[in-house]
Order: structure tokens, then sequence, then C-alpha cells
């Protein structure tokens, strides 16, 4: 069987019907008085039955109408249409000036967010974006921004609209860099609707601007402090739970694991994110003793950095102490998790080690920073950078970033801009000869 392109009847529009060999063609699109243009019935030489097409909202609906009688599938064919505009699934040509019903601007919206979200998933597919993203993508089309749009006639958006749109994310109490996110998943769905000509124009949001919010590092007086706390509550338990609080950190972890003291200091010396800590295997992890001593760590992808990174020296003391001490709980083999790995639900460790933390950082009064920022597991990576900074001598932002699986511009606008006066201490305090 071949296709043969075969013009429409209304001399505009083409469609494919399969060649049977020796067989007649028999395709021409038909259109019914009474129903859209849009909305035709054939026959192929492949098939006895009429068959139905309809291009409605940017794409093409087909199906076969069962039935080899001409008059009956022209009142198929009106039912279908009928059933359409009942549902509101039938939305006629949009112009500026069409005011649609709430049920079919409702429809059309859900038609758009769902076209958007499948170019999303085909970024999946192509491994441009990664799944998480798609994910956060979904959750904000179909939430917030679905609630609102819904409201408003998706042809007569507008500056107005905009501004609208902006006061009721404020109002979620959504911080200015999640609203950036919600904006640029909402310029995908009008970036769309000027694709299918039903916008004119793709306006302008309004510009939100958004401060440097880095996860407050620890000095060095804390970082000590921290470690200390550490170790003194491991004799300790916790007792101040209060009914159905956090009732998924299993006893064994009211009292502070052993393992902690060693995780913060690991986080230190490695720049390793929080995520990173509930993947690691001994696998990952290979020492190296030559001209320079350290760890070079092969870590799972992880926004889109992939490359081995190393670490600081004192990481291999760190690590091998570790190791002994998983081997002496009959772990430590290449495929076992270097932390906390009789837990069998990853995600779970991150809630115990944040929790263990924080009951370090409550203890010490250390949660909120000096500008009441919010301190939390992630500040040890935010630690690790600004240590560097300060103390690593004439290291470049560069070498930095790469080794920390990040960028240059996230290390100048979240680390190096906080740190600028205290980096320069030397040339601060030096005198003229």
């Amino acid at each position: 069987m071949t296709e043969l392109l075969m013009r429409g009847a209304d001399n505009d529009e083409y469609f494919f019907a399969p060649r049977v060999r020796n067989a007649p063609i028999k395709a021409s699109l038909t259109c019914i008085e009474g129903l859209p243009k849009k909305l035709k019935i054939y026959r192929i030489s492949g098939s006895k039955y009429w068959q139905l097409r309809f291009y409605n909202q940017g794409r093409y609906i087909t199906q076969s109408l069962k039935t080899t009688e001409f008059e009956q599938a022209q009142e198929l064919a009106k039912a279908f249409f009928h059933n359409l505009a009942v549902s509101g699934s039938y939305v006629p040509h949009i112009t500026k000036s069409v005011d649609l019903t709430h049920l079919q601007n409702q429809q059309l919206l859900h038609d758009v967010v769902e076209e958007v979200l499948s170019h999303e998933l085909e970024k999946v597919h192509r491994d441009e974006i990664k799944h998480g993203s798609y994910v956060m993508s979904k959750i904000r089309l179909e939430g917030l921004i679905f609630d609102f749009f819904k409201n408003h006639l998706l042809n007569k958006i507008d500056i107005e609209v905009l501004e609208r749109f902006i006061a009721f994310l404020t109002a979620q109490k959504l911080s200015p860099s999640t609203m950036q996110g919600y904006i640029a998943q909402a310029r995908k769905v009008l970036r769309l609707l000027y694709r299918k000509k039903i916008l004119k124009i793709v306006p302008e949001f309004p510009l939100i601007k958004t401060q440097p919010n880095s996860r407050g590092a620890f000095t060095i007086t804390e970082y000590k402090a921290i470690l200390r706390k550490s170790k003194e509550l491991r004799a300790c338990t916790y007792a101040d739970w209060e009914r159905g609080h956090k009732i998924w950190i299993k006893s064994d972890y009211h009292q502070m694991p052993v393992e902690m003291n060693w995780l913060i200091r690991f986080m230190v010396y490695t720049f390793v994110r929080p995520g990173d800590i509930r993947q690691i295997k001994n696998k990952h992890i290979e020492i190296i003793r030559s001209t320079y001593l350290y760890l070079r760590l092969n870590l799972p992808e992880v926004k889109r950095h992939k490359a081995a990174t190393v670490s600081l020296p004192s990481a291999v003391r760190i690590y091998s102490a570790l190791l002994d001490y998983q081997r002496s709980r009959g772990y430590g083999k290449p495929d076992d998790y270097v932390f906390f790995p009789e837990v069998v639900n990853r995600r779970a460790v991150l809630d115990i080690a944040g929790w263990c933390f924080n009951w370090i950082l409550n203890d010490l009064d250390l949660k909120a920073g000096p500008h009441g920022t919010d301190r939390s597991l992630y500040s040890l990576r935010h630690t690790a950078i600004t240590f560097r900074l300060i103390y690593g001598g004439n290291i470049d932002l560069l070498t930095l970033a790469r080794n920390a699986r990040t960028s240059v511009e996230m290390i100048e606008k979240f680390y190096a801009s906080t740190l600028s006066a205290e980096m320069n201490i030397a040339l601060i305090h030096g005198r003229r000869q």
C-alpha cells in the first residue's frame, strides 16, 4: 500500500489517501451544509466506510463513521459536531473581537496547556531538559496558571491582564524567583496562542526584580560549634515530639547519628549538594594518592553537570573513617550508599539528614542567619564555596565553579557578591611602603 497526495474539494487542503494496488482511487473531501468547512467526510480505497476529518484548535481529528451510506455519514458527522459544540471542545475561528463562552475559553486553555506540555515532554525525550523540569512545568501550568487564565478571554489578553496575573501570584505569597518561573511558563502559553493566530501580539510581562537570596553560609566559629554539637548530641535522645510531629523520622534517629558529623564535614570539603548525599555510592568515590591527596568524585548527573570533581585533602581522612564505620556494620561495598546505607527509601535520607541538622542549628540558635536568612543543610554547600573564596588563595572563579558543578554567574551572584570585602582583606589592611 502506498500513499497518494490528494487535493481537497475546497482546493486549499490536502490529505493522504492510501492506495491499494490495482484499485481505483475513490477519495474526495465533502463539506456538509450547516457545518464548518473544516469538517469534511470522505472515503478512501482502503476502507469501505466513510471517514470524518475535522480541523479544530490547531490539530486534525479523524475517525471512521462505520457506515457505507452517504446520508447516514452526514447525520453521524452532524451528531459528532453537535457533541463537540455541547461539550465546549469546538472553538470557532477566533479573532480579537470574538467573545468566547466560559466553557469554550476553558476548553481552549486546556488544549493549549496540553500542547505546551507535549512540547516540553519532547524536550525530555531529546534530553534537552530533565523530567523533573517537565513535572514542575506541569504543576505550574495546570495549577495557578490555569486557575487564573480560565477566567480571562484568551484572545483578549493584554498588559492589564498580565498585571492582574502578577497581582494574583503575589497574593499567593510566592517569592520573586518562583513568580519568574510561573511567568516563564505563562509566556509559553501566550506564544502558542500567538502562533495559532488567537493573539495578535504577545504582550510584555511586567518586570519583577529579584535580589540574590543566598542560603546563609556559616562563619568559621559557627562551623566549629556545629561540629562540636553534632558529637555532643550523640548521647542525647530528642524527646520534645509533638503528637503526629515528624512521624516519618524513625526512633533510630531520635538520637544524633554517628555519621552526621562526617556528613557535615564531607559536604564542606567536597562542595556537594544535599541532593547528592542520598545518591552517592562508594563506587562513585576514588581515593587519589599522588602529588596531591584528594577524592575524585564521579557523581550522578545533576543540573546538567556530570564531570568528575575533586575534594580538598581533609575529605580523604573523613571518607576513610566513614568507610571503616560502614564496613563494621556490614556495608561499605561498591554498590552500597556512603551515607545511611540502611535506608531503602533514599528520599527519606534528606528528611533524616535535614531533621538532624536542624536539631543542631536550633540547639545553637543558628537556624537564622545574621540577616534573617533561614539556614539549612544546603548552607553547608554555601559554606564550602565561601570558605574557598576567602581562604583559597588566588583561586579563579571558573575553576571553583566547575569543581562545584555550578556556573561562574551563580558564584558571582550568590557567593562572591556577599564576600568581596573579606576576600580582599589583605588589600584593605595593607599599608603603603
